[in-house]
């Protein structure tokens, strides 16, 4: 093989192994951008206690205490009856005590859940607990939207799994058979050396070395494109960055470089073996 066109071949392996590195690293941030989303979703899920009309504030501020230490509560709010009644005069324009002569409103604490509970199974567990509290009348989540919420979070993430599997496997194909035909236009160059005398682990160093140089500078360069893109997304959507943090992307960006460095060492290690392990006259017939 020419220089001219070894550099030609060793660019191409650079350019396709950085374009399947960077869909990799998309796809990882499209997980973590899920999985983010569906948190805020699930804290945004509130279950309302329905305080008792004849429990003191003492009382209720004493339970929502507890509650806050729960392990399944991520906050709490707690919400009098007199603040009820002043939004809804604002809402209504009218005071309803004028005409009712009482207070109708209930005084309630609004409940957010932590990510992993706010299911429909955990909450009605968390509901039969909290139920039998004498100063809790009632116990209000929306059912079916929970459900439906987690329905589709759930579909969302297998459809994105699914995905990611299938582009490992498609990288692991597409960079395998660049290495594969990297290291096949020097077959007989390792039955050469393997003819003089030279060791196995002699003959893969360079090779191994050499895929390990485009393994890590792919990754690189598959970074700083995924860098690029973050970036100018960012400039017209500020939000991106809580719905991939930082700390998130820096391990995606370590996952990529690990992934690209360890699919072409790997596939370099095997490609290598298969040549050693062929006689002479085979070399002529792959």
């Amino acid at each position: 093989m020419s220089k001219k066109n070894f550099k030609t071949q060793t660019f191409s392996v650079y350019v396709s192994t950085t374009l399947v590195l960077m869909l990799f690293g998309v796809m990882c941030l499209l997980m973590i951008a899920a999985d983010s989303l569906s948190n805020h979703v699930k804290r945004n899920m509130t279950v309302s206690l329905i305080i008792d009309g004849d429990s003191e504030e003492e009382d209720i501020l004493k339970l929502q205490k507890s509650l806050d230490k729960k392990e399944y509560i991520l906050s709490t709010e707690y919400i009098s009856k007199e603040q009820v009644l002043k939004e809804q005069t604002v809402e209504l324009g009218t005071n309803p005590v004028e005409f009712l002569g009482y207070n109708p409103y209930e005084a309630s604490i609004e409940l957010s859940m932590k990510p992993e509970y706010a299911d429909n199974d955990n909450i009605a567990k968390i509901e039969k607990e909290l139920a039998g509290h004498k100063d809790v009348k009632e116990v209000v989540y929306h059912k079916e939207l929970i459900s439906t919420i987690n329905s589709n979070i759930q579909k969302i993430s297998l459809a994105l799994s699914v995905f990611l599997v299938l582009l490992m496997f498609i990288s692991w194909s597409l960079i395998g058979n660049m290495v594969r035909l990297s290291i096949y236009s020097k077959r007989f160059l390792l039955h050469t050396m393997k003819l003089v005398g030279a060791t196995w682990g002699f003959i893969r160093r360079p090779f191994l070395m050499r895929n390990f140089r485009i393994g890590l500078l792919s990754g690189v360069f598959a970074n700083i494109l995924l860098g690029t893109i973050i970036y100018f997304v960012a400039q017209k959507e500020p939000g991106i960055y809580t719905v991939i943090p930082i700390g998130k992307a820096i391990a995606v960006a370590g996952i990529v470089i690990l992934f690209g460095v360890g699919i072409t060492v790997l596939c370099a290690f095997l490609s290598v073996n298969r040549f050693l392990r062929m006689r002479g006259n085979d070399l002529y017939f792959i």
